[in-house]
């Protein structure tokens, strides 16, 4: 998300950031009291957050490219961007109803605009769809609604976010996430 994740969402219970340099820009976001969440390695040995998860009190999954979503509670998988990554953590959390608000993917920059200087700043949103895509086709158990207006992401079902939320409170239970970056 951005460096006001914490305020955006004040009572989430975790926070998901993909990005070493994220974390470090934002110092690990210290005022967040939730559990903070990152990847760490995949199968060639990269994105070593180790010392990242030490300085920030990070909680670390490792990574993996493959399609869908991780059943495997030991690894998520990669989606190419953190909301898929945010979201595949849930699932391995628990959550079976899951509504994703700023998921716009239409090219328009992130919801909260952009990062600062060196971050990434994605600009091709539409690579991300596909990945999501096989992920709802192979989606078992899980409801995910997707509450962005003006979204380019059709792979869930859409409803406004009031909606989302008043029909579905009895899934209130469940973590509430933060995505750190996309």
């Amino acid at each position: 998300m951005c460096q006001d994740a914490h305020r955006l969402l004040p009572f989430a219970h975790k926070l998901y950031g993909c990005d070493g340099r994220w974390w470090d820009a934002y110092n690990g976001v210290p005022e967040f009291e939730g559990e903070k969440w990152s990847t760490h390695g995949d199968a060639k040995g990269n994105n070593d957050k180790r010392e990242a998860a030490e300085r920030y009190g990070l909680n670390l999954v490792r990574g993996r490219r493959e399609d869908g979503f991780s059943t495997d509670p030991e690894f998520i998988h990669y989606g190419d961007c953190s909301g898929f990554q945010a979201i595949n953590l849930a699932i391995l959390l628990g959550s079976t109803y899951i509504v994703l608000v700023g998921f716009n993917m239409g090219g328009k920059g992130h919801f909260f605009g952009n990062h600062p200087n060196g971050l990434f700043n994605q600009d091709n949103y539409a690579q991300w769809v596909p990945h999501f895509d096989k992920a709802a086709a192979m989606l078992e158990g899980v409801t995910i609604i997707n509450a962005t207006p003006d979204t380019a992401l059709h792979s869930f079902p859409e409803l406004p976010l009031d909606e989302a939320l008043r029909n579905h409170s009895l899934h209130w239970n469940r973590p509430v996430i933060n995505t750190g970056t996309g």
